[in-house]
C-alpha cells in the first residue's frame, strides 16, 4: 500500500502543477484582453476630444493653453503619463515631454511639425535626441528594437 500512496501523492502534485499552469495561462489571457480593451477605450476617448480632432483635421501652431489641455488629457486617459515619464526620465526637457504627448496622441511627424512650427526633419532630430536622453537613463529600454513611438504607445 505504501507505493500507492506515493504514486497518489505524485499524481496530486502533478495535477496541482497542471492546474497552476492553466490558471496562469488563463490569467495571462484575461490580462491581455483587458489591456486590449483598455487601449480601445483610451483611443475612443481621445478621438472624441474636440481639440484633438481639430488639430488632426486642421493642424496649426498650438498655444500654451492647448498644450496644457493635451497634457491633462493624456494624464487622465493614460494614468498620469507625463508624471511617470518625468519621474522615470528627469533629463527630458519640456519640449521632449510635449513631443511625447503628441506622439502618445498618435499625431504624425508632419502634424507635429506644423503644431510645433518646425520642419519634419527637425521633428525627427528632436525624437532622436530624446531617444538618446532616455537611453542615458535606461540603456536597455529599446533592446527589443522598438521605435520611440511604439515604446511611448506602450508606456
Amino acid at each position: 500500500m505504501k507505493p500507492l500512496k506515493k504514486t497518489s501523492g505524485k499524481r496530486n502534485e502533478t495535477q496541482s502543477k497542471v492546474n497552476h499552469r492553466f490558471n496562469i495561462q488563463t490569467l495571462t489571457t484575461e490580462m491581455e484582453l483587458l489591456k486590449k480593451r483598455e487601449h480601445q477605450l483610451a483611443e475612443r476617448l481621445i478621438s472624441e476630444q474636440p481639440l484633438v480632432n481639430e488639430l488632426r483635421k486642421n493642424p496649426r501652431f498650438i498655444k500654451d493653453a492647448d498644450k496644457v489641455c493635451l497634457a491633462n488629457l493624456v494624464d487622465d486617459v493614460y494614468n498620469n503619463f507625463t508624471s511617470r515619464l518625468v519621474n522615470r526620465f528627469p533629463n527630458l526637457t519640456e519640449v521632449d515631454i510635449q513631443y511625447c504627448i503628441l506622439i502618445k496622441l498618435r499625431f504624425t511627424v508632419a502634424q507635429i511639425a506644423i503644431l510645433s512650427a518646425i520642419s519634419p526633419t527637425s521633428v525627427y532630430q528632436q525624437k532622436s535626441r530624446m531617444k538618446k536622453r532616455i537611453l542615458r537613463i535606461e540603456p536597455d529600454v529599446f533592446s527589443h528594437g522598438e521605435t520611440l513611438d511604439i515604446w511611448l504607445y506602450k508606456l
